[in-house]
Parts: structure tokens; sequence; C-alpha cells
């Protein structure tokens, strides 16, 4: 063998143990608002909506990096049921026995589930009645998608305003 294919074989040996990682790395488990309503009625449980477009940089940006973080893979899919959603998608919904269609360019739930954010990412968190938390509007990195997470999903938002819970956060160097 000639040292081009030595070398090549050697990449080969060297990079399938980093495919077959890749490959087996945790991911969310992304369902439809349909899927995630249906769910609720037997098992309830906070849910998280990913607003994104297929134009939106963030949006991607947010893919690749935030959720597939594992930590945070392992929260959502724990703690939540997890809806992605492109309101310029052609589609009716139907939610909460409403059904939505297209308004212009975008879907008319939108601005149920986005309130005054017109921002892309958006991701809005509904209770276990699916009445909107809040919707966070903008790009979130692991760290920080964490801390909204626990800020959430452990019910903090009840009892505690998030800039409180923010300075509590950093008091204790926890996440």
């Amino acid at each position: 063998m000639n040292s081009v294919g030595k070398r090549s074989l050697l990449l080969l040996v060297l990079t399938l143990p980093l495919f077959a990682a890749a490959q087996s790395a945790p991911s969310i488990n992304w369902i439809s608002l349909s899927e995630a309503e249906q769910k609720m009625q037997k098992a309830p449980k906070k849910v998280l909506i990913d607003i994104y477009t297929d134009w939106c940089g963030w949006c991607k940006k947010l893919d690749a990096t935030t959720y597939r973080d594992p930590r945070v893979v392992e929260y959502i899919n724990e703690k939540f049921y997890a809806v992605k959603f492109n309101p310029e998608k052609q589609q009716s919904i139907t939610f909460k026995g409403k059904t939505y269609g297209m308004n212009g360019r975008n879907n008319a739930i939108t601005p149920l589930l986005m309130g005054s954010s017109r921002g892309y990412p958006t991701t809005t968190f509904l209770d276990e009645k699916l009445e909107v938390i809040s919707p966070v509007s903008g790009y979130q990195n692991a760290e920080m998608m964490l801390t909204i997470l626990k800020y959430i999903g452990e019910n903090h938002y009840q009892t505690t305003d998030w800039n409180s819970y923010m300075n509590g956060q950093k008091k204790s160097g926890s996440n």
C-alpha cells in the first residue's frame, strides 16, 4: 500500500469512532403541536415550541448548537413535549378545538404563540393546560437555555420573577 493509501486508511480508522458517536448522540424528541395536545391528555407536561423559519440563520444555529447539547436535550426530553413550528409552512393547525389556517404569509396561530415577539427564533412555553407561559425571543446558547428551561420546568416562574431568579442563580453559581 502506498503512503496515500496508508494515510487514507489511518484517517478512516480515526474518524469512524467520531462518526459512530455522532450517530448515537441524543436528540430532542420533536413532535407536532397536535401530537403534544394528544399526549397531554394521558401524561400532562409543559410544552416547548421552537418557532423558526427556513431562512433564519439564528434558527439554524439554535438547532446546530443549543438543541444538540446533551444537557439541553436530556432536560427537554424529560420535562417537556418539544414542538417545532414553522409559521410560514402552508398548513392548517387544529389547536384546542380551533383550526388555524394561513393569514397572509404566516399561520393565524402565530400571534397566539409568539405574543408581541416578531423575531425568529422564538421559543414559546406552554403549561400543562396548553396556556402560554411565555415566549422567549432570539437565539439562546446552551447555558442560557438550561437556565430558562429550569425556570419554567421547575415552576420557578410561578413564584419568582425572572430578574430575581437570575440574581439567585448568579449568587449560587448554579445553573
